[in-house]
């Protein structure tokens, strides 16, 4: 199995469709049909079964689609590698993020990049139903940014910033009395136990705020009505400053959404120790990283240190 043939075979498995991986490839569709007949013969198996009009690997497919993958990845490495030793600034960088990190990362920092890159490609793929483990399956991606509270086993990660996690609730709310001043945490500290009657606007569990806002409730030993559960940060910050009900977020995604509103929306430490989320950026073990992927990394660092 050479490079040529590797991506062959993956693009036809990625479009199920001759046609539109022939598309892809920038070659003729009969001539990747011929091309496919022809290695099936040689291998004396098919890759694929023809379903529906849909080409879906069979086990031996599969099988194939395993070792291809790895060799295209190679492919692309060795070319990231050449680039940098050659000191051609050109390329795709593939970049993964939930979309509030994106607006509060990504955004003000991608211009400096252009300005060190200005031909470098950069294709940024965001989500709200952000999942870091299904990102990182896809090869194209270089690096994915997200926020943990607890470091990744299985992947290499460089970490970008540590910010408060902080709970939000609407300009006049009575609680905001109770605040107090309390050393080593950047905002007026609430007692969570305050709130056991309150409703709360909750991410899932399985998201990162989701699921630090269940480990709080079980410290404090308190079980208050969940009025809404979405994926979506976003609207979980805006619903909880219009005053449906109190949320859990990053402190940057707070002042992100703050700063435009006409009220005065509040936010407040939380916790016996200041609860804080990381934020890494994440890659397969032992991948190349490309020099501007590097770079990227150090002007997010620099950037979030100035803040």
């Amino acid at each position: 199995m050479d490079l040529k043939e590797a991506r062959y075979i993956l693009a036809i498995a990625k479009h199920k469709n001759i046609g539109k991986a022939a598309e892809s490839l920038f070659i003729s569709q009969p001539s990747l049909s011929k091309y496919l007949k022809n290695l099936e013969r040689q291998l004396g198996a098919p890759l694929f079964s023809r379903i529906d009009n849909a080409y879906i690997p069979t086990y031996v497919g599969k099988r194939y689609l395993y070792y291809a993958e790895q060799i295209a990845d190679l492919g692309k490495e060795w070319n990231q590698e050449y680039s940098d030793i050659t000191h051609r600034k050109q390329g795709r960088f593939h970049i993964a993020i939930p979309i509030m990190l994106g607006s509060t990362l990504l955004q003000p920092t991608l211009m400096e990049f252009h300005k060190r890159y200005p031909h470098i490609t950069i294709n940024v793929m965001e989500e709200v139903n952000f999942i870091a483990e299904q990102t990182l399956t896809n090869h194209s991606i270089d690096l994915t940014f997200y926020n943990v509270h607890e470091f990744p086993k299985l992947l290499d990660y460089q970490v970008i910033r540590t910010e408060e996690i902080v709970l939000i609730l609407p300009e006049n709310h009575p609680l905001s009395e109770k605040a107090e001043k309390k050393p080593g945490f950047c905002y007026p500290w609430l007692d969570l136990s305050l709130l056991n009657q309150e409703n709360f606007i909750l991410l899932y569990p399985d998201q990162n705020t989701g699921g630090i806002a269940l480990k709080l409730f079980s410290e404090y030993q308190i079980n208050p009505p969940i009025l809404l559960h979405t994926r979506n940060s976003q609207m979980s910050i805006q619903l909880a400053m219009d005053g449906m009900g109190a949320a859990f977020a990053p402190a940057s995604y707070f002042h992100f959404l703050a700063k435009d509103r006409s009220d005065r929306p509040l936010c407040f430490s939380i916790g016996q120790t200041p609860v804080v989320t990381t934020t890494i950026a994440a890659h397969r073990p032992k991948r190349y990283l490309s020099q501007y992927a590097k770079d990227y990394i150090q002007i997010l660092q620099e950037y979030c240190r100035k803040k």
